[in-house]
This record gives structure tokens, sequence and C-alpha cells, in this order.
């Protein structure tokens, strides 16, 4: 959550054009928005992938074009066209997005990947804001996952493993909430585990900043 993801900016222009792919679609913040902006820029395709079909619908109507009719009564309706070519959203878990978009489109690169999805337990060993549990139960009913931090690592981690093999000579992975603890050396949040295994293949790590809800980190590889 939060803005953390237009700290990419300055190497957007370095990756290659590719494919950029944002599991966990924006609630607010206005990601999914910034990266389709971006991406037709960049003259890339961009894919929002989201577990949850309202998010899904709630994005759609935010990038689509919009017209607005009046009747005779003066009742304002507004009609959604299609979303614009270069844009596509999906209902579906990230990691099995990624999968099945590998095999069916073995030739596409990601250039850009943005992990923002499964969320991370903020509340172990406090009180629980209200919104919490009904967050908590979501996961059960439509992912029929408890929302742990361990099943937030493991998710990311997953997806930083189907990913690697997609990705571009020249690209950037961006973790969201993840955050660095220097007296350890080491990161805590949702893409703690795949930040050593991304480093492994070769990425290096460009940025981070920020502590839980307001962290991140970005990941690049460069040919040289």
């Amino acid at each position: 959550m939060g803005t953390y993801y237009k700290n990419v900016e300055p190497w957007i222009e370095k990756i290659d054009s590719g494919v950029w792919v944002e599991i966990g679609v924006n609630r607010g913040e206005g990601s999914t928005q910034w990266f389709s902006d971006k991406a037709k820029t960049h003259n890339s395709e961009f894919h929002g992938v989201d577990m949850d079909p309202e998010q899904i619908q709630k994005a759609k109507q935010n990038l689509s074009s919009k017209t607005a009719t009046i009747d005779a009564a003066g009742n304002i309706a507004m009609q959604y066209d299609d979303l614009p070519s270069h844009i596509n959203l999906v209902t579906d878990r990230g990691e099995d997005f990624l999968l099945k978009f590998h095999q069916q489109n073995p030739d596409k690169k990601v250039s850009l990947a943005y992990l923002d999805n499964f969320d991370w337990d903020y509340w172990l060993g406090r009180q629980e804001e209200a919104f919490v549990a009904g967050v908590k139960q979501n996961y059960i009913n439509k992912m029929g996952v408890e929302m742990t931090n361990i099943n937030s690592q493991l998710t990311h981690l997953l997806q930083a493993i189907r990913l690697i093999p997609m990705m571009s000579e020249n690209s950037v992975i961006i973790c969201d909430d993840t955050w660095g603890m220097a007296e350890e050396g080491i990161f805590s949040g949702k893409c703690s585990a795949a930040i050593p295994f991304l480093m492994l293949q070769g990425y290096q790590l460009l940025h981070h900043e920020g502590y839980r809800q307001n962290s991140g980190a970005i990941l690049g590889r460069f040919k040289q």
C-alpha cells in the first residue's frame, strides 16, 4: 500500500519495453492507474491481477473511458467503455496467473513487476483494528488460506520463482510493504523471502526505504 511504487521512475527508461505486471491492484493508492499510464508511454502491455473480483471490477471502472447519460427524469447513469488496448485485468492469484501467462506466451518477457498482494499481518501481539477480521475472513472465503505472515512470504517467493524465466534482460521488480532491519542486516515484510532469492538470480537492490506499512524495495537487473 502507499505510494512507494513511484520510486521506480528513475529506472523505467533503463528497462525493456516488455510486459508490466501488477499483482494486487490498488485499494485507493493509485498504483494501477499510475502503472498503466506509464506502461502506455513505454510502449508496454499492462496486466493487473487480483484474487478479488470486486477489486478488479473497480479497477476496470477506473481505467475505462466513461460516458454519462441523463434520462428525462434527470437521473445520471455512467456507461463504461472497453479498457484501453494495452491493459488487461484478471481475477486470479498472482502466482497462478504468472504460470498460465508464461505457458500461453513463452516468448513474451516481463520488464516490470510490482508485487503487492498477499497482506502482511501487522497486528500480531496487539489489538486488531476493526477492519482486520473481515480482511482475514476474505482470504479464507476467496483463497482458502489463512492470512498469515508465513503465507505472505511463501506467496511472494513463489511469484518471484515463477517470474525469473519470464523476466527480460533489463528489468525491475518492486516489492511493497517490505523493509530493511538494519540491526539484523535482513529484510522483513511481504517480499522478505523473495529478496535473497532474486539477488541469487542476479538482481541488485536499487532502493529501499520506510518501515512496515510505508515501506518498499526495488531490485533491478541490467545487461552490462
